[in-house]
């Protein structure tokens, strides 16, 4: 209630107390009057009040639906905002993600030949992934045939604009400088490698070939230009320096002794001769001749006089071991006693007096193979899962495989002779191999394949016990050297002659086919 009221109704009571002293017989009627003035001024409290309650609680609601509406704003906003951080966050993170992958695999998986785009880079990346991570041949071929074809076309820009600038210039030129360039080498040399490793060996040495025949062609000047341009950038492919390193034939002896395995294995031992020959003869004239020599070197000459094994050239063989033999004996002498090659350098001698042994061998029972009809002799298959993974297949072929229908003269005095001079050297191979056993898995490889020939020699001249000794040994030799092919081969070798009875067929020959190492 307000002041005002209070005050009225106070004036009342102060009038209505005054005319009851003074008419004392009207106090009824007076008292009534008090009562209904009274009820008014309350009646009239109580609509102000309510009024201004009714107000308030207008005003009140006016600002609860605006702050409500505010609120919805503010949300939304809110949303919208995290919402953007989201997205801007996960496109952040994807991208650096995806070049961190790049960026990895460049740095410690599969580095790039140098000069390329990086669309290039992340083709080749793709087929690595495709070869290693999740293995997908087509997919992998795919990936890089498009590297081939983009950096092609990178060069076949480049060159334009060489010529461009330069006043014409001579297409041939031109094309031969482009499948010469050395990144684009490099990547075909990986799509040949992606071939051997399916197995479409054909393929892979059609392209090494083909690498090894255009490094034939580089000159001195062309190479000396090449080392001075080495440090190429990719600022090359936008218009900066134009020199691009070419293929050397020191490159392409790489090529020709990976084209000379592919033609080995398919038997196409013309074509693996040319490759084999032609390294010898670049590293023969070129800069490294009358250099120390290399494992690599021994190699070479190890596998192409395997070769010539094969196509029963035993003389050209023969020659080839004993210049390696002669070669690793100089480098043994060389190495001190705490070198950490001095084992590797001690079974490669052991390897190729076996070698040499195993030829001898072969040439001796050429000599005294009299065939009824002259029939076309199947070139024997090297050993495509061999463990002994050094320079290539083991060229040995299995006991079955080496069957043959041959009639042997009489043995003369000069061919026993030979005879125990081939044993001599394959009986010096295993000692030698024996005294790293354990050690050294290629000695054990060299002893276990040893073995098994002296076991199949035995095995022809009738004595079956000492011949399934040497089996045994050899078996263990090879399980040693984890050589599974070898174990799968010496296994048959001892179930022959513990299972078949003695009466049973002419034993099979021994191979004369020394290891390729």
């Amino acid at each position: 209630m307000s002041s005002p009221m209070f005050i009225r109704a106070a004036i009342a009571r102060s009038q209505l107390a005054t005319a009851a002293h003074s008419q004392p017989g009207s106090m009824l009627a007076r008292n009534h009057a008090f009562r209904i003035t009274t009820r008014s001024l309350l009646n009239q409290t109580n609509n102000t009040s309510s009024f201004s309650t009714t107000a308030v609680r207008s005003a009140a609601g006016s600002e609860f639906r605006s702050s409500s509406m505010d609120s919805s704003i503010l949300s939304t906003v809110r949303v919208v905002r995290n919402l953007l951080i989201f997205s801007t966050s996960s496109i952040a993170i994807g991208y650096f993600a995806w070049s961190g992958t790049h960026a990895y695999l460049e740095q410690y998986k599969c580095p790039s030949p140098a000069g390329i785009s990086s669309q290039t880079r992340n083709c080749l990346h793709g087929a690595w992934v495709r070869e290693e991570i999740a293995p997908d041949p087509d997919v992998a071929e795919i990936y890089f045939n498009k590297a081939i074809e983009m950096t092609r076309k990178e060069l076949v820009d480049l060159y334009a604009k060489k010529e461009k600038a330069q006043d014409g210039s001579s297409s041939t030129r031109r094309e031969y400088e482009i499948e010469r360039d050395a990144a684009l080498v490099e990547i075909q040399n990986r799509l040949a490698r992606f071939y051997a490793r399916i197995g479409q060996d054909e393929r892979a040495a059609t392209i090494w070939t083909r690498l090894w025949k255009l490094s034939e062609k580089s000159t001195p000047q062309e190479e000396a230009a090449t080392k001075g341009s080495s440090s190429f950038s990719l600022g090359s492919l936008f218009g900066g320096s134009s020199e691009r390193p070419l293929v050397t034939r020191q490159d392409g002896a790489q090529f020709a002794k990976s084209a000379a395995d592919c033609w080995m294995r398919m038997g196409e031992y013309e074509m693996a001769e040319e490759a084999l020959g032609w390294i010898l003869s670049s590293r023969s004239s070129g800069p490294s001749a009358g250099s120390t020599t290399t494992i690599g070197e021994i190699g070479l000459w190890s596998t192409l006089g395997a070769l010539y094994v094969r196509q029963k050239k035993f003389d050209y063989a023969l020659s080839l071991f004993v210049k390696a033999l002669q070669s690793v004996q100089a480098k043994r002498n060389t190495l001190t006693d705490v070198s950490e090659d001095k084992d590797m350098w001690f079974c490669r001698e052991a390897i190729l007096m076996n070698s040499i042994g195993e030829t001898l061998l072969g040439a001796a029972n050429a000599a005294t193979s009299l065939p009824a009809a002259q029939p076309k002799q199947e070139e024997s298959k090297p050993k495509s899962g061999s463990s002994w993974k050094l320079w290539s297949s083991s060229s040995s072929v299995s006991s079955s495989e080496s069957a043959t229908t041959s009639t042997k003269a009489p043995k003369s005095a000069e061919l026993t002779k030979k005879e125990e001079e081939a044993l001599g050297w394959m009986q010096k191979a295993i000692a030698m191999a024996k005294e790293k056993s354990g050690k050294n898995r290629d000695c054990d490889e060299c002893a276990g394949l040893a073995l098994n020939t002296l076991g199949l020699i035995y095995e022809m001249e009738g004595d079956k016990d000492v011949a399934l000794a040497q089996f045994k040994e050899a078996l263990i030799h090879a399980t040693l050297a984890k050589d599974y092919v070898g174990v799968e081969d010496y296994n048959k070798n001892i179930a022959r002659l513990t299972e078949l009875p003695t009466t049973s067929s002419e034993p099979p020959t021994t191979s004369s086919e020394p290891a390729s190492n």
